[in-house]
């Protein structure tokens, strides 16, 4: 304007949902900024703002230069006012023309919303399915690849770790935010929403089967034994014993390692959603090289570098309690856990806004990463990538190709494949699916896409009652103990009716889900019962 005049800003007053900004003359020109997000904000905006002053009917704020936008105090504004009258004078005399009044709040933003991801309900029937059939494998065969190639169960038991911090975190910090969800706080009441989610199945699981486990461990331990263990059993706290982590329903030592999990995470979520892409890329990198070094310990220390462990028995092992400790540690379930929390957040950040990373320009040049492989939508960026090299690996052992025990195979190859697999399901998603089906396209397809089917997606909703159910129903045909008692033989004597036991424990899941996980009465009432016992912490 012709008659422009340069204001010094005093303060910048504040910043919710629209900016309220107060100008004064003053030979020094100071400015404010209630907060680094602000800063970013203002300095990514060239937008005029109109704020009163007398003899003027607005003025412009402009920012021109931010030396750091996480140091506020840094802001440089310049206040450009247009001068109303044609003489162009701020006057604060009383014939001037009042200020015009300020302008309308703006409109909060929409909160962004998570697009369902069906894929990593099916990729759960895959992983159960398999560990469902590594565990009773030997029942029926005695193929020495056939043993080799199913019995990896404690490769693949990671992955589900992997997968549970992932949805946690997916669910639990905010999309577009570098924030957690509010529903993480209070903690006691997040660790007993999450907890009760699996708990009324195991439970009613443990009861319904009491009568099995009961007479078996009596049995062989005596009565006192067997009320110990019905309590560690109960509480959810075996996998604290690693010479009795698999303890009646011996599946189950994975719920009492992500139970300790689940109790960590309302204090390890807000940080980690915190993190920039920077810090969320070190954090990996970290938390890999800690499940590496503990791995690392147990082969060393047992020259164990070359073992296939599933197909050990515990007594051609070294130190069996040692490799026990490994797997069963429900500090090694917590870092596996993490691990998905991290890579959640490795992709959801790309929806927060690039100015509130400092090292954004940086992270953007050096492009997706490996995890990624490339935009989500492109080939290099298919799930189909990382899951042909978890494949390979299973195949690998199976034939002797790799030579590497459970632990550092599950370390240094399974875990990283499948997570780079689940954050470009998440990817292809978020960015290729979703925006296809939102404008109409019916020829899209996709590797994702394929996999959240609805039959598929059915498999993934009952496979945590395969998941509960295999254990039992395999130690009533095939535990000898108990196998016998019922039918007088022992099931290995038929490898024919493995197919029967599995069909069994399908239907059986299946059964469990319509009339069980469904009930919206028992799910309701044990989460009633969670916060209750929540609110005494």
């Amino acid at each position: 304007a012709p008659h422009a005049r340069e204001i010094p800003m005093s303060h910048v007053i504040g910043l919710a949902g629209s900016i309220a900004v107060g100008a004064r003359v003053s030979p020094k020109p100071r400015a404010r900024v209630s907060s680094p997000r602000a800063a970013a904000r203002l300095a990514a905006s060239d937008v005029p703002i109109p704020i009163g002053l007398p003899g003027s009917r607005g003025v412009g704020v402009k920012c021109l230069r931010v030396r750091d936008a996480a140091r506020p105090a840094r802001l440089r504004l310049r206040a450009v006012a247009s001068a109303a009258a044609a003489s162009g004078a701020f006057d604060d005399s009383a014939g001037s023309t009042p200020s015009s009044p300020p302008p309308a709040p703006a409109s909060p933003v929409a909160k962004k919303k998570r697009p369902f991801i069906p894929a990593l309900d099916s990729t759960r029937f895959f992983l159960i399915s398999y560990i469902a059939v590594g565990h009773f494998i030997a029942c029926c065969t005695k193929d020495a690849f056939t043993l080799r190639l199913l019995s990896q169960v404690n490769v693949v038991v990671g992955a589900f770790f992997v997968l549970s911090g992932y949805v946690v975190a997916y669910t639990c910090t905010e999309l577009g935010k570098y924030e957690a969800s509010k529903r993480v706080s209070p903690a006691p009441a997040f660790v007993f929403s999450r907890v009760m989610g699996y708990y009324p199945l195991y439970i009613a699981a443990q009861a319904a089967f009491a009568w099995v486990f009961v007479y078996a461990d009596n049995l062989y331990n005596g009565p006192i034994a067997t009320a110990w263990h019905a309590l560690i059993t109960c509480t959810l706290t075996q996998a604290w014993f690693p010479a009795h982590a698999e303890l009646w329903n011996a599946p189950t030592w994975f719920l009492s390692a992500l139970t300790f999990a689940t109790a960590a995470l309302p204090f390890a979520l807000p940080p980690i959603a915190r993190w920039r892409a920077r810090g969320l890329r070190v954090a990996m990198g970290v938390l890999t090289a800690i499940s590496l070094l503990m791995k690392l310990a147990y082969s060393y220390d047992c020259n164990a570098w070359f073992f296939m462990e599933g197909t050990m028995a515990a007594k051609t092992h070294p130190n069996w309690m040692f490799w026990n400790q490994t797997r069963f540690s429900p500090f090694a379930a917590l870092i596996d856990v993490l691990i998905g929390c991290v890579a959640c957040r490795m992709v959801t950040t790309r929806e927060c806004d690039p100015s509130e990373d400092p090292d954004w320009e940086t992270e953007k040049n050096r492009g997706p990463g490996v995890m990624l492989g490339g935009e989500p939508g492109t080939l290099a960026a298919s799930p189909a990538i990382p899951l042909a090299g978890m494949l390979f690996v299973i195949f690998a052992r199976a034939f002797g190709w790799l030579s590497l025990n459970d632990a550092l195979t599950r370390c240094v190859f399974f875990v990283p494949l499948f997570t780079a697999f689940v954050m470009r399901v998440h990817a292809q998603t978020a960015y290729a699916d979703v925006p296809a089906s939102e404008r109409g396209d019916a020829t899209y397809n996709s590797f994702s896409k394929v996999l959240g089917a609805k039959p598929l997606t059915y498999l993934g909703a009952i496979s945590f009652p395969i998941y509960i159910l295999h254990g039992p129903i395999g130690q009533i045909f095939y535990k000898r103990a108990v196998a016998s008692k019922l039918f007088g033989v022992v099931f290995t004597k038929y490898p024919e009716f493995f197919p029967a036991y599995l069909g069994i424990v399908l239907v059986a899941a299946v059964l469990t889900h319509e009339c069980f996980m469904k009930n919206k009465k028992i799910q309701s009432w044990f989460q009633e019962k969670g916060q209750a016992i929540a609110k005494a912490f």
